[in-house]
């Protein structure tokens, strides 16, 4: 994954939450809101972890990425499950806007990807790459 890809779609699922408040919070569902929160922020997490985990574990010449994966899945898991668990029992949290607030994630994610394929294959039927447009612009 690449560092630029990462930071898009932190941004994108920055974007897409606050229409998702905004939404929710113009019909006057502010438990709604909360639940949609509490799962994007678990998402969000999720993969800041993983990038995390990546960075650390699966680049060349990386020290000991056992103990990087090991960090990850024992503070991580343990964590989520303990949230979960607080969250499932708080009965002012709606599940399914809960779970919708995790989904939210990964349409972001999807959504940059497609946007990327779409930009690839327009620039491929006009022959023209990124940096080509980018020198036609200055002229």
């Amino acid at each position: 994954m690449d560092k630029q890809f990462i930071n898009k779609v932190y941004r994108s699922i920055a974007l897409a939450w606050a229409i998702a408040i905004t939404w929710t919070l113009a019909f006057q569902k502010p438990w709604i809101a909360l639940s949609i929160t509490f799962g994007t922020l678990l998402g969000t997490a999720a993969l800041a972890s993983n990038d995390w985990a990546v960075r650390r574990a699966l680049t060349p010449g990386a020290r000991r990425p056992t103990r990087a994966l090991a960090k990850v899945a024992l503070l991580k898991y343990p964590a989520i499950a303990v949230l979960l668990y607080f969250l499932v029992n708080w009965h002012a949290i709606n599940l399914l806007a809960f779970v919708g607030g995790i989904v939210l994630v990964y349409l972001a994610i999807v959504a940059k990807a497609l946007g990327i394929m779409i930009v690839e294959r327009l620039n491929a039927r006009t022959g023209r790459s990124d940096s080509v447009r980018t020198h036609a612009k200055r002229s």
